[in-house]
């Protein structure tokens, strides 16, 4: 046993060590007011083991975001070696995700070269005259309404093939995010060439305009593998058919002209008015 010296904590008068009060100040003399301030929090170990298992938990959609991106690459892959082949255990939405790839692709290329000749304008423009024309503004709204317009026009491809090979199937029971896919693994390529463009449009100065017409060229192959996706897919393993597959053909071939007809008709009418309106602003700024 020990013999501990004792103070009130109150009036700092020695007392014995199993006093509940001060006799001098009537002071409670408790374990509680003598420990108070040399307590300290002590961590629960559990706790720690807890709040270290929670922050390194992965995050559930940044895994499902990588799974699919992974996933989607290896089947983009797969579909550029057999384009023909269905790829088994497909996600609906892959078919979807590669004609947005494209799209996006096409339409940052077609942004960039604008900005390259509104650079080379200006840059012609500012040796005759001192005033600069700031195209930023026209040329974000035109490449935001060239991918509207490039989103309807591939809904329009695929939904018409979806159509007329349901006309012609006669044991269809493929649903239309499985149809998407077909049509996407037909198309893939079209990234391909997508990209090669656009990256030859980085790699070239704006006042080279002869190498802009051999970038244009490699456009021409996209709509030929369009056009020959959106008819294999109507026909490719049809076994039962309503109709011959030639007529099928012929109508869906009709069809498809007659909707990117009242397209082009649509968007004309609401890009030369834009044309027409940013004309007479750019004319005005000269006075």
């Amino acid at each position: 046993m020990t013999n501990t010296t004792k103070f009130c904590p109150h009036c700092g008068n020695e007392v014995q060590a199993n006093a509940k009060f001060c006799p001098k100040c009537g002071q409670p003399l408790t374990a509680n007011s003598q420990n108070t301030s040399d307590k300290q929090p002590t961590a629960n170990p559990t706790d720690q083991t807890t709040s270290s298992a929670t922050s390194t938990q992965p995050n559930p959609s940044l895994e499902r975001a990588k799974r699919f991106s992974g996933n989607f690459f290896s089947w983009w892959l797969a579909t550029i070696r057999q384009p023909a082949t269905l790829q088994a255990n497909t996600h609906r939405y892959f078919g979807i995700t590669a004609f947005l790839l494209e799209i996006l692709v096409a339409v940052l290329t077609v942004a960039t070269l604008a900005h390259r000749l509104a650079y080379a304008a200006n840059s012609t423009l500012g040796s005759l005259t001192d005033q600069q024309v700031n195209f930023g503004g026209t040329i974000f709204k035109a490449s935001f309404f060239l991918f509207i317009f490039l989103v309807l026009g591939c809904a329009i491809y695929v939904s018409l093939a979806y159509g007329f090979r349901k006309l012609l199937d006669i044991n269809h029971t493929e649903t239309y995010w499985g149809f998407t896919n077909r049509f996407a693994s037909l198309t893939n390529l079209i990234l391909i060439f997508n990209l090669i463009v656009f990256v030859l449009c980085l790699l070239t100065s704006s006042g080279n305009f002869g190498s802009f017409n051999v970038m244009l060229l490699f456009f021409s192959p996209v709509l030929l593998i369009l056009n020959l996706g959106y008819i294999y897919s109507i026909i490719a393993d049809v076994t039962t058919t309503r109709l011959d597959k030639f007529y099928t053909i012929l109508l869906a071939e009709v069809a498809l002209s007659l909707a990117l007809f009242i397209l082009f008709v649509i968007a004309g009418s609401l890009l030369g008015g834009s044309i027409g309106s940013y004309l007479e602003d750019f004319e005005h700024s000269f006075y």
